[in-house]
């Protein structure tokens, strides 16, 4: 859902990520009622000139379903790496 927000919000072109530097963490979850969980991830993304973009997101899941709501993203930053 990241990768589409960038690529919604014409920051980067999709094909543009090398998905091999991509990381997620976990950032936060907290239980809510029917077994139901909200969770915070962050995302760090690469492209393939250089660039880095570091998101937050922010959805409700449940064990069977990777998202039962709206993900609210975040750009926290883009970089660009100069040499």
């Amino acid at each position: 859902m990241a990768q589409v927000w960038l690529k919604n919000e014409k920051i980067v072109d999709i094909a543009q990520l090398d998905t091999a530097k991509t990381t997620k963490t976990l950032l936060a979850a907290e239980k809510k009622k029917d077994g139901i969980y909200t969770e915070v991830y962050r995302f760090i993304f690469h492209d393939k000139t250089g660039k880095s973009y570091e998101l937050i997101t922010k959805n409700d899941a449940s064990a069977e379903e990777c998202s039962v709501s709206g993900v609210s993203v975040f750009l926290v930053s883009k970089s660009e790496l100069t040499e």
